[in-house]
Parts: C-alpha cells; sequence; structure tokens
C-alpha cells in the first residue's frame, strides 16, 4: 500500500511539475506550495478518527496528497499559477480521492513564483475551512532566523511571545522576552525577523500564546533550536475550547 500511495504522489508532483514548465516557458515563474492537516477529527465529530486522515484532490481529477493526518505539511509541490479548486476527502486507501469529501472543494488562487501554505483549518468559531498564506521566504540577515507564525486555531486573537534565557530550558515567564506579536486574529499570520542565537544555537527560542492582552499563556512555550539563515513555519492549529489547540511547524534552511 506504500509503493501505491508513492506513486500517486508521484504522478501528482510530475503531472503538475509539467504544467509548471510549461507555465515557466511562458516566462510566468512557477509556484511552491505546502499543504497543512490543521483539522482534528474529534473537533468536527466525537465519531471521527482524532488523526483525521485525509486525501487532497485539486481539480476534481488530480489526486495530489493521500493519507495526510493532521499535524501533517506535504510539501513543498511546485505548480504553475493559477485559481484551483480543493476538495478535501476521506482518506481511502484501496483508491485514493474517491471518498467522501470533507470540505471544499474551495476556490484558492495561487500566484507566480510566491510560496504559500494552503491550510484545512478552523475558523475563530471552529467551523472548518481552507486558507492560503504566502510565506515570507526573503533573505534574512547574518544571524537571524525567521518565524512565519499563522493562527488557524479555534481561538480568539492572540498575543505570540517570543522570549529566551540564559538557560537551555527556561520557561516563561522566567524567560527573557525577545519580542510580541500582539493581537493576531485567526486567519492572520506574524513573521518578525530573530536572532539565532549563540553560535551553537542555545539556549532554545521558546514561543507561547496568551490571549489578546491577557498576561497568563493558554499554551507553550514551544521550544525551537533557531538555525540563522532559516525560516520556520509555525502553525496554531486546533480548538482552545475542546484542549486540542496546539502548534506543528516545519523549518525551511536557506533564506
Amino acid at each position: 500500500m506504500k509503493k501505491s500511495r508513492g506513486m500517486y504522489l508521484l504522478f501528482a508532483c510530475l503531472l503538475l511539475t509539467g504544467f509548471a514548465s510549461s507555465q515557466a516557458l511562458a516566462g510566468e515563474a512557477p509556484a511552491s506550495i505546502y499543504i497543512v492537516h490543521g483539522i482534528p477529527g474529534h473537533d468536527l465529530s466525537t465519531t471521527l478518527d482524532p488523526a483525521l486522515p485525509v486525501d487532497i484532490q485539486v481539480d476534481g481529477s488530480i489526486c495530489l496528497v493521500t493519507g495526510l493526518k493532521f499535524g501533517d505539511i506535504a510539501g513543498p509541490f511546485t505548480i504553475p499559477a493559477n485559481t484551483y479548486s480543493v476538495a478535501i476527502l476521506a482518506a481511502n486507501t484501496v483508491a485514493p480521492c474517491t471518498g467522501t469529501t470533507l470540505l471544499g472543494p474551495a476556490s484558492v488562487t495561487i500566484t507566480a513564483g510566491e510560496n504559500a501554505s494552503v491550510v484545512a483549518y478552523l475558523s475563530a468559531t471552529g467551523a472548518p475551512g481552507v486558507k492560503k498564506f504566502e510565506n515570507d521566504l526573503s533573505p534574512t540577515p547574518n544571524g537571524d532566523s525567521r518565524l512565519i507564525v499563522q493562527h488557524t486555531a479555534a481561538a480568539p486573537a492572540v498575543d505570540i511571545t517570543v522570549a529566551r534565557d540564559k538557560n537551555e530550558y527556561s520557561e516563561w515567564p522566567y524567560a527573557r522576552k525577545i519580542g510580541v506579536l500582539r493581537n493576531v486574529s485567526n486567519g492572520q499570520q506574524a513573521s518578525p525577523l530573530i536572532p539565532s542565537g549563540a553560535p551553537n544555537n542555545f539556549p532554545l527560542t521558546q514561543v507561547t500564546f496568551t490571549p489578546a492582552g491577557a498576561t497568563n499563556p493558554v499554551i507553550g512555550p514551544y521550544f525551537f533550536q533557531l538555525v540563522p539563515h532559516t525560516a520556520y513555519l509555525i502553525y496554531a492549529v486546533g480548538s482552545l475550547s475542546t484542549g486540542s489547540f496546539t502548534v506543528i511547524s516545519k523549518a525551511i534552511p536557506g533564506v
């Protein structure tokens, strides 16, 4: 079955890459996208698998990703700029992309040359949806990293605190604040540049989430070992009211 899944992914990638090559020849740079699964199954229904494995179908015929589970990040996929119809289906290991439609089709517009995250997420009130974020992968100065924090959880606006201490694992409130990203609402993102730290990448940088204007974090700290010239995609996902609010992340080097 793993071989079958791999063949579907290879087919989809080759198909999309072929389109991208044609578009590039026409003078328009292709885009690069990540597909992010940020919806816990139990937040939709207690009868669903918490991992909620899904297949991702594009334009009704391209089975782009199979068996994606909550917390997974797939990609990057190279595709031409266009407006796509994206449907999220219950995973079917025997016949991928033939399962029950759980979400969509949703219209997603990808622009030439951009790097983007397409996230299956929960709105502030807990409604499932699909949202695209453009990832800032512009060059970082020497000694800096970039945190790209995207609020896609069923939660109100939050203040995101970035902190570091002389000790490797100091926890809030004892860590020294580097900065606070204030009043970040569901569907919004922030992408600050952060000093990467000591040459050996310690102490660790920590990120906490606090209700906007409050002082006590609701989740975190989450620890990151920041490397210079690296961007960190950080997605706040799940639901605050059900206790599934958490963070998933991916490091992108070479920026």
